[in-house]
């Protein structure tokens, strides 16, 4: 069974196969098998390669936050504008990017600067939200054009937190 999803701005297409209790991940060309059970309506357990891993998830309307590992990362579904995505991150061609709070919560550190070159994945800040700290980073290579939010900051789900702005290659591409 397929199944396509944004997770933190980026579109993803899984297949899942249930096989003898376990359950084979596909993505790209990479596949996973895991042991995946369910604790309670909100957690799952994940055992893969010898590690056990609790995902916790929590719903907000058509997102979904998941925190795993440390981490968190908004889950969505793709929008039906193929164009764009719903999820932490709008953006318009050739425009500034602006990322958005995942859900409410409290800025503890703010990692770049405006006008700072920044590279995908890179961390711009941190927002702890029901005691987890999230780890909000670059979903493109760009420059920071505005940031929004200062540390100590409280910050309600959707607020923008940081604009960047694209490489020109990447605009180009878009």
């Amino acid at each position: 069974m397929e199944h396509e999803y944004i997770l933190d701005g980026i579109h993803r297409t899984v297949s899942l196969e249930k096989k003898e209790g376990r359950t084979i991940l596909r993505e790209g060309g990479v596949e996973f098998e895991a042991e995946i059970r369910r604790i309670s309506e909100n957690e799952i357990e994940v055992r893969a390669g010898g590690r056990s891993c609790t995902v916790s998830l929590a719903g907000d309307g058509p997102r979904r936050f998941l925190n795993a590992l440390g981490r968190s990362f908004v889950l969505s579904e793709p929008s039906r504008d193929s164009s764009r995505f719903a999820g932490s991150e709008d953006k318009e061609v050739g425009q500034a990017a602006a990322i958005k709070a995942p859900m409410p919560g409290r800025v503890i550190k703010v990692s770049v600067s405006e006008g700072q070159t920044v590279r995908k994945h890179q961390s711009l800040l941190i927002v702890e939200a029901m005691k987890m700290e999230n780890d909000i980073r670059s979903p493109l290579n760009g420059v920071v054009k505005k940031i929004h939010v200062s540390a100590g900051e409280i910050v309600d789900s959707e607020k923008i937190l940081v604009e960047l702005e694209p490489e020109a290659q990447e605009a180009a591409a878009g």
